[in-house]
């Protein structure tokens, strides 16, 4: 490094002053143009960031597709669902069988017992 270091002394003593001025020019002539690239550089990225951003510009997508934005229309196969019904004045066995579940016809019996015992149980707690 040091061997460096006089080379480019005794370099800059055998210029004359004519060529220490040339030197002088053209370095300050390089960092001039250096810098105005760079400041071009930046004033040009500036712009079409600008022009991005504007408000008024909309940047134009291709449009989805229906299939992909709606679902499927459902199968017909599901059960109607029954909103409400029309009010009866009077109901015979024939009109309750219709929407009438027997809770023990799946064997259900076993979660009867369980909650009346738990129900037992709370009320022989309370005072």
């Amino acid at each position: 490094m040091e061997k460096f270091i006089h080379f480019i002394q005794d370099f800059f003593h055998k210029l004359t002053a004519v060529q220490k001025r040339q030197l002088a020019v053209i370095c300050t002539v390089v960092f001039a143009a250096l810098l105005t690239f760079s400041v071009i550089l930046s004033i040009g990225n500036n712009q079409k960031k600008e022009i991005n951003e504007q408000p008024g510009r909309m940047t134009i997508f291709v449009p989805i597709p229906a299939g992909e934005l709606f679902l499927p229309d459902e199968p017909d196969y599901l059960p109607g669902v029954l909103l409400e019904r029309e009010r009866r004045t009077s109901w015979n066995e024939q009109d309750a069988l219709e929407h009438w579940q027997d809770p023990l016809r799946f064997g259900e019996e076993q979660w009867r017992e369980k909650v009346e015992a738990a129900i037992d149980t709370f009320l022989e707690r309370v005072p």
